[in-house]
């Protein structure tokens, strides 16, 4: 059993994590390792697979207002921007951790 969490709206920061809109056929569930004790996964809107560092053309470290589980931002030759997620460090929050409650 699994709790999910939507990545959008926590790190949106609202205190209402319903979604607010549809979840789309592209959206998937990415389950956090097990080796963190964790039974959870998180909602992401679109996952393309992963990409080698060389498709990445600019790389910028988060702002420093940035939560810390945020990592690099990523810019690919098309301009679209890609935020790192440091899944360890997101399952460690008191805020993460104490939804369900």
């Amino acid at each position: 059993l699994f709790g999910v969490i939507d990545l959008q709206s926590f790190v949106g920061r609202s205190s209402d994590f319903s979604r607010r809109e549809p979840v789309r056929p592209e959206s998937r569930l990415v389950a956090l390792n097990a080796g963190l004790g964790i039974n959870c996964a998180v909602l992401v809107d679109q996952l393309l697979g992963l990409r080698a560092a060389q498709a990445f053309p600019q790389v910028e470290a988060p702002d420093a207002e940035a939560p810390g589980y945020f990592g690099n931002v990523y810019t690919d030759a098309s301009g679209r921007q890609w935020q790192e997620v440091n899944l360890q460090q997101l399952a460690a929050q008191p805020e993460f951790l104490a939804i369900g409650s």
